[in-house]
């Protein structure tokens, strides 16, 4: 066995180490002196150490994650997912926005009726049988285009009584907007509300601001506390951070958001954006109709979480994390540690880094089919359309992480699923050649989850974590247990390890 291939080493502190064994998402604590060594090679523990480390580590399951990744199917994993790009329309000029102010460089109209039958031709077209249906309402703006989600949801009804189906409603939204019949509609379908919000007023305001110039702090919380106390607990709010300043630091800035005991979950995501050739941070193209605000000059895109001093805060958020978790507070955890976490703990494997171009597909209002919704606007990513359906094999999108000659002898392989396609090609402008931050990044990410699952006490590894299957976490990653047995060695059998999952 490999490091760094087929295992991977954390210190804990200066007394403790812990290991991750990739071929089925183990993970035990050790004396540091011996995980020092372990780090080096199999071969520099002493010949009980290693006796005991095969106890752990070569067992007959100890290919659990290939295995599974082996026999998967396209469906497996992951709810069949609709990607609804309702409008070009945003009002405000986020400072890191992927959209180009909304229209994605391309959108110049909002979707119309004529799609909604189109999409659910979509759906009894592509729909494997058995899987649930989920809608992901986007933009722009998706609110600005409220009578088209009410559309949507009245058809899915109809079509749930007819098929048997379920369907999952979410919406990703700067709730800068309150139509008229908002709050009984997400209530009545139990929407997952992803809100865009970075952090206290200050930290808000500057990253996204509105067109106009002015905050969206105030009049984003208080359409929060509206919605919440219509809907009460029919409603899943999730508060959705960009992290693109040192100050407030990271911890400071979940716990102002915490401390308001409003949000169910959080996503927490590194800001990724433009530099110009001396470092410095530059605006991004942002549109109103035709009139240009703002245009880029020669850029590098950067990883806020890999700035200097940033991985510091990232690491001292997660050591704090747990504490997070208490009685009085409705928070249920950050998605993306709560996912990975749940892999190393209930023995889950990741088929890919996200569902797109699998079971997730974006739909615009251009008539035109995506397999990635942040790749809306690029014409030769399109692979369909609403009125024919899919139309272009797109086989570069299924690729398996065991197939990439990189991330295939990875560590973190099959909690990862082999990186973010899009991240990949903004950065070379090739699907599967790897974007290096992301793939840093991802890394910071795993090593970090191993840390906070071998220091945790029962009360946090006990944490019921199925909600997660219905959140659409990492862009609806499919994930499926790998099968590893629950039996568990004698402790005596594996010191100096002590198994935690």
């Amino acid at each position: 066995m490999r490091s760094g291939v087929d295992y991977f080493v954390a210190d804990l502190d200066e007394r403790e180490s812990a290991v991750m064994i990739t071929g089925t998402h183990r993970v035990a604590r050790m004396p540091r002196e011996v995980g020092e060594r372990l780090r080096r090679g199999v071969e520099h523990l002493s010949v009980e150490e290693r006796a005991a480390w095969e106890s752990l580590a070569v067992t007959e399951d100890a290919g659990s994650n290939r295995d599974t990744l082996q026999r998967s199917d396209l469906a497996d994993g992951s709810d069949f997912a609709v990607n609804v790009n309702l409008t070009n329309i945003c009002n405000l000029a986020c400072t890191y926005c992927f959209a180009e102010g909304g229209d994605y460089g391309r959108m110049k109209e909002a979707m119309g009726e004529h799609s909604v039958g189109w999409i659910f031709t979509f759906i009894e077209e592509n729909l494997a049988p058995g899987r649930r249906v989920r809608f992901e309402f986007f933009g722009g703006e998706p609110l600005a285009n409220f009578p088209l989600i009410k559309a949507i949801c009245e058809r899915s009804e109809r079509v749930a009584a007819e098929r048997d189906l379920q369907f999952v409603y979410r919406i990703s939204t700067n709730l800068t907007l309150m139509p008229a019949g908002i709050t009984e509609l997400f209530a009545k379908h139990r929407f997952i509300v992803s809100v865009s919000l970075d952090g206290p007023r200050e930290v808000q305001d500057r990253n996204r601001p509105a067109k106009n110039g002015r905050g969206s702090y105030d009049r984003i919380m208080k359409n929060l506390w509206t919605l919440r106390h219509a809907a009460d607990d029919n409603i899943i709010l999730v508060a959705r951070m960009t992290i693109a300043t040192e100050q407030p630091t990271l911890v400071d800035s979940v716990r102002e958001l915490w401390s308001l005991n409003l949000f169910d979950f959080f996503q927490i995501y590194p800001g990724v954006y433009p530099v110009n050739q001396q470092g410095k941070s530059v605006a991004l193209t942002l549109k109103l109709g035709d009139k240009v605000l703002s245009g880029p000059q020669e850029i590098a895109y950067v990883n806020h979480f890999l700035r200097p001093g940033m991985i510091e805060q990232f690491r001292d958020f997660l050591h704090a994390y747990p504490s997070l978790f208490t009685p009085e507070n409705r928070f249920a955890g950050v998605l993306e540690y709560e996912r990975t976490a749940q892999m190393m703990l209930e023995g889950l494997t990741a088929l890919s880094f996200c569902s797109g171009g699998r079971t997730y597909y974006t739909h615009s209002p251009d008539g035109t089919i995506s397999p990635c919704h942040r790749l809306v606007g690029e014409e030769s990513f399109d692979v369909g359309t609403g009125q024919s359906g899919l139309t272009r094999p797109h086989p570069e999108w299924r690729r398996t992480v065991d197939e990439h000659p990189v991330c295939g002898q990875c560590w973190a392989r099959y909690l990862c699923g082999g990186g973010c396609r899009q991240e990949n090609y903004v950065a070379s402008g090739d699907l599967n050649v790897l974007n290096e931050e992301s793939c840093r990044y991802q890394l910071l990410l795993a090593e970090e989850v191993v840390r906070l699952v071998a220091r945790a006490g029962e009360p946090y590894l006990a944490r019921d974590r199925n909600v997660f299957d219905d959140l659409f976490v990492s862009c609806g990653r499919p994930v499926t247990p790998n099968g590893r047995t629950d039996a568990r060695p004698a402790a005596d059998a594996v010191q100096p390890f002590e198994l935690v999952c």
